[in-house]
C-alpha cells in the first residue's frame, strides 16, 4: 500500500510539473515552411558570386580655372563579388607626375542593380614655371548602388588650396 501511495505521489508530481507555466518541454520537430512561405522568402545571395563580369568605367574630371577640364578614364572588368585593383603612375611634361589607384568590388544584387565598394586615390601634380607648384590629393572610399548602364556622379571635391575641382563618375555594365 505504501508503494502505491509513493507511486501515485510521483505520478502526481510529474503531471503538476509538466503542466506548470514555464515547464520544460521535449524538443519538437522543426516544422517545415509551407510552399507559400517558401515563395516569399528571399533567396540567399551566392557566396562566391555569379559567373558574370561587371565592366566599370570610372571618369575623373579635373578642372582648374577656366578652359577645358582634364579627363582621366579608368576601365576595369571584375567578376561578380570579385575584386580588382589598378595602380597607375606617370609623368607628363604639361602636368607633372600623376598617380591613380583604383580598388573595386562589385556585387550584382537580385534586383539587377550593382553594389559597388570603390577605393580611389588620385594624386595630380601641376607644373609651374620651373618646378611643381601645385599638388592635390583625392582619397575616397565609397560604397554605392548603381543602376547598370547609367552613369552616377560619386563625388565632387574642391581643392582646399586652389580653385581646382575634381569630379568622379562611374558607370557599371553587367557583361553576360
Amino acid at each position: 500500500m505504501q508503494r502505491r501511495h509513493a507511486l501515485a505521489a510521483t505520478v502526481l508530481a510529474i503531471v503538476v510539473f509538466a503542466t506548470a507555466p514555464g515547464a520544460a518541454t521535449w524538443p519538437q520537430e522543426e516544422q517545415k515552411p509551407k510552399p507559400a512561405e517558401q515563395a516569399t522568402a528571399p533567396r540567399p545571395e551566392p557566396p562566391l558570386g555569379q559567373p558574370i563580369n561587371v565592366k566599370l568605367d570610372l571618369t575623373i574630371t579635373d578642372q582648374t580655372g577656366p578652359g577645358e577640364p582634364l579627363k582621366k578614364v579608368v576601365t576595369m572588368l571584375v567578376a561578380d563579388r570579385g575584386s580588382g585593383s589598378i595602380r597607375s603612375i606617370g609623368s607628363v611634361r604639361t602636368q607633372g607626375r600623376v598617380q591613380i589607384n583604383v580598388d573595386a568590388r562589385p556585387t550584382i544584387l537580385q534586383s539587377g542593380a550593382v553594389r559597388l565598394a570603390l577605393g580611389l586615390e588620385y594624386n595630380p601634380r601641376t607644373l609651374g614655371n620651373d618646378a611643381p607648384t601645385e599638388w592635390s590629393s583625392l582619397n575616397e572610399q565609397i560604397q554605392t548602388i548603381l543602376e547598370p548602364g547609367k552613369p552616377l556622379v560619386l563625388s565632387q571635391a574642391a581643392d582646399p588650396a586652389s580653385d581646382r575641382k575634381i569630379t568622379v563618375e562611374v558607370r557599371a555594365t553587367v557583361v553576360k
